[in-house]
């Protein structure tokens, strides 16, 4: 089972009695049987402290990070980064306060599609539908406030009339409860 993979070939997995398995070879600097002597940088060779803390301190050399952050096309295939934006983004918030320079800073666009920023053409924004209809809705309040107390007028003397049974006959107001006399009202009104 070893033999077929090519970890048989390895000290440490030898050591451990073939339990081992990405990763196997513990530190960065330490050397592979595998790949024939070559340092095992292709799998992911740290725990995520101690790389974390690796990175932070500057023992990983720029290449080596550069190469960490970018993702990597491997038979035709993409494959995520080792060092995740998030983990990129902590380790350069530890580099800046421990004032040193980020060496990875992205470069701003300088321009947009083949144009250069100063010639793109001024673009009207949107806004919002609110700030862009707010004068127009003033002034339909205000128009609309002028009429208010006319129509508060009309809607009471429209509540009274109705509470007044005004439409019905005296006999209904005579000999029906206030209750039958809404249901005759409203069955009238429809």
């Amino acid at each position: 089972r070893g033999s077929e993979t090519g970890l048989a070939r390895c000290r440490r997995w030898r050591e451990k009695g073939g339990r081992l398995r990405a990763g196997h070879c513990g530190s960065r600097e330490e050397r592979c049987g595998v790949r024939g002597g070559e340092v095992c940088t292709s799998l992911v060779t740290m725990a995520h402290r101690g790389r974390l803390q690796s990175l932070v301190s500057g023992q990983v050399s720029l290449e080596r990070m550069a190469e960490m952050m970018a993702p990597k096309l491997v038979d035709g295939r993409w494959r995520k980064p080792e060092l995740s934006r998030r983990l990129a983004a902590k380790v350069r918030k530890a580099w800046l306060q421990d004032g040193k320079e980020w060496p990875f800073n992205t470069k701003e666009r300088t321009n947009y599609g083949g144009w250069a920023i100063e010639d793109l053409p001024a673009v009207k924004q949107k806004g919002k539908k609110v700030d862009r209809q707010k004068i127009d809705r003033q002034k339909h309040i205000e128009e609309r406030m002028k009429v208010m107390p006319q129509l508060i007028e009309e809607y009471r003397e429209k509540f009274r009339a109705w509470r007044r049974c005004d439409g019905m006959s005296p006999i209904d107001k005579t000999f029906m409860t206030p209750g039958q006399l809404r249901k005759k009202q409203k069955a009238q009104q429809s």
